[in-house]
């Protein structure tokens, strides 16, 4: 760069300054162009920032702006890292090429919150505080993006994603669109609960459906279809005078029309159903939807995956049919769905798997001695698996249960499930926490007094092993189970302040990367190198905030997302912290499961973890902001419920 003095400074260029004067000014534009917001200027309004500019170069470690001090200068950093430590001491942010600061100060009109100071050597390009604030006043996006906050910025980032994922593949495939655009406005074809099975034989027959949807008046009570002529009616020798209602299946499963494609795709998977009855909101019958017509209108084979996985004969069938989850992926992910519909979907498959095995090795070993539950920890309890998870599960038996008489059905029943698992894609655990470890199959109220020994004598290394448990749901078999041991577990951590100060400060102690644009707080991994993991410094955080409100107010929600609002709503956590951690939440993920579609489509294996050098300009300001806002909850969950420690 020319044109600085000897002291290593560059006077304003002066007011007559044009822009294409000099081969200087136009490299300087050159380099804003590249950059957002300055990308969206035009040459006048750029020319105004130059022309308003000084060229700084600060030597490492000296300071640029006090905390304190009446700012005058919005500053954009051209090469080098400058650190900003809000009141001169706390660790504030890093920012590198093109990262801006000092517009907060000149937003508001006070004085500078933040000493910013050289990292590194740094050349800094200064605008004068006016031009900066008429550019404000004149263009509505430069002022959008500096005077919105980090959580407004990353939900404008996250759904100009969508626009540019989708790119035409989006509209193709009706990713976002709702039942309606499914729905043909016909006649909808009916019986009644009292109709013959035989006449509604012929009704469907007539009509050319499979389903018929049973009502009374407009609203639905009952859904009958061929499978159900066949197993309930004729394969039973039933007289077919009968009332239809003795063959069909009561209360089922619905929608409202205004329910998302991907919504219903997930219910319908999760349920293992493939009509779905679609009402108005008063619940007025309006049309039934098949898994076809969901096909036909997405075009990938994210049902047909639960379906094979639903119909596999052996552990070989289903881990053929979870071999195309990867694929299925990245087609929701190319069409720009968004990050907890894709998780959700993942998710739903992971249950289905652990099912179908559980199906099987009881087809094999005979039907379970005593009543028992299977459980699922972590990620997967919360609907929120992404490629390449490892098995995080266990047993819980009823009180008849006896470990000499009973064990051996289990331990074989656990073996099959889990190995199953792993040839299905799904590691097993490094930590073994699965249900092959007998220490993970146990009855109610001994795993219930395991949780309370974690609970009534905390100690940190406990704590930090424990807290997957406190994500439980159950997959298979009796739910009540896992249900009454979840509610005495919650009910006794959210008397326990000490017990709630130790899973505060753990979930505190995460490093946030603010800095990883400079290999700060990379992990070392030994297959891909020095890489930022996204699940350990970005998503865990969010998972832990959520889990310690969940813990401290007795939610039911697993769910982090679902944790948070209803935090917000208990008064737990303030509505617009809710609404960052939540946009914040989304953001990593959908940076993850790009990553992982990427890594796809190379024929890696999918990991959560990635180069910094490789990501785009936008996902690395966005995931500052990300960064920050964890660090500041962080902090907030340290000092309500650790008592300020750390």
């Amino acid at each position: 760069m020319v044109g600085l003095d000897r002291d290593g400074n560059r006077p304003s260029m002066g007011a007559d300054t044009a822009m294409d004067q000099t081969p200087e000014t136009a490299e300087i534009a050159d380099f804003l162009r590249q950059h957002p917001p300055f990308g969206g200027l035009c040459d006048h309004e750029i020319a105004a920032l130059i022309r308003a500019m000084e060229i700084r170069y600060y030597r490492r470690g000296s300071v640029i702006t006090h905390a304190g001090e009446d700012n005058a200068w919005f500053s954009i950093v051209r090469s080098g890292a400058v650190e900003l430590r809000l009141g001169g001491s706390d660790l504030n942010a890093r920012l590198g090429e093109a990262g801006c600061f000092g517009y907060p100060s000149l937003l508001r009109g006070g004085h500078a919150q933040n000493e910013a100071a050289a990292l590194e050597d740094a050349l800094v390009y200064r605008v004068a505080k006016p031009a900066f604030l008429e550019l404000v006043r004149t263009n509505a996006d430069f002022r959008a993006f500096f005077e919105i906050d980090e959580a407004a910025r990353l939900r404008r980032a996250v759904e100009s994603m969508r626009i540019a994922n989708g790119s035409g593949a989006e509209e193709a495939l009706g990713a976002h669109a709702d039942l309606g655009s499914l729905i043909r406005r016909r006649t909808l074809v009916s019986g009644t609960p009292g109709m013959k099975i035989c006449e509604a034989a012929k009704l469907m027959t007539e009509h050319d459906v499979s389903t018929l949807p049973v009502r009374v008046g407009d609203k639905l009570v009952g859904i009958v279809t061929d499978k159900d002529l066949r197993r309930r009616a004729l394969g039973t020798g039933l007289d077919l005078e009968s009332p239809l209602h003795t063959i069909m299946t009561s209360d089922p499963v619905t929608a409202v029309i205004e329910t998302p494609i991907l919504t219903a795709l997930i219910t319908m998977a999760e349920r293992h159903i493939h009509h779905l009855p679609v009402t108005e909101a008063d619940g007025t019958i309006v049309s039934v939807i098949s898994s076809n017509d969901i096909l036909s209108q997405l075009g990938s084979n994210a049902l047909h995956i639960a379906k094979a996985i639903g119909a596999a004969g052996d552990s070989a069938a289903v881990a053929q049919a979870a071999a195309k989850l990867p694929h299925a992926l990245t087609g929701m992910v190319g069409a720009g769905v968004d990050a907890d519909h894709v998780s959700r979907y993942v998710s739903t498959i992971g249950e289905n798997a652990h099912r179908r095995l559980l199906q099987l090795g009881e087809a094999v070993l005979g039907p379970p001695p005593v009543p028992y539950a299977l459980v699922c920890f972590g990620s997967l309890a919360r609907s929120e698996q992404a490629l390449g998870s490892d098995q995080d599960n266990g047993f819980i038996f009823a009180p008849e249960y006896d470990a000499q008489r009973h064990d051996p059905y289990f331990a074989q029943l656990a073996r099959h499930l889990c190995d199953g698992l792993a040839a299905a894609g799904y590691r097993y655990c490094p930590g073994n926490i699965m249900a092959t470890n007998p220490a993970y199959r146990r009855t109610a109220s001994d795993w219930e007094r395991t949780f309370r020994g974690w609970i009534e004598s905390p100690d940190p290394q406990a704590i930090l092993e424990s807290t997957i448990f406190f994500d439980m749901r159950a997959i298979a078999g009796d739910d009540r189970l896992v249900e009454a041991l979840r509610s005495a577990v919650f009910a006794a951590a959210a008397k326990n302040s000490i017990f709630l100060s130790f899973v505060a400060r753990s979930a505190a102690a995460t490093r946030v990367p603010l800095g990883f644009f400079r290999n700060f707080l990379l992990h070392e991994d030994a297959n891909e190198g020095r890489v930022l993991d996204l699940k350990t410094h970005a998503i865990a955080p969010i998972v832990d905030i959520g889990r310690t409100h969940a813990l401290a107010r007795n939610l039911t929600a697993a769910n982090t997302a679902e944790r948070l609002r209803a935090a917000a709503r208990t008064g737990s956590l303030d509505d617009d912290a809710a609404s960052d951690l939540i946009a914040c939440f989304e953001f990593v993920r959908d940076v993850r499961f790009r990553h992982q579609a990427e890594q796809i489509a190379r024929g890696e294996a999918p990991s959560n973890n990635l180069d910094p050098a490789a990501l785009s300009r936008f996902d690395r300001e966005h995931l500052r902001d990300a960064f920050r806002l964890i660090r500041d909850q962080m902090g907030r969950l340290r000092s309500e419920f650790a008592g300020g420690l750390g």
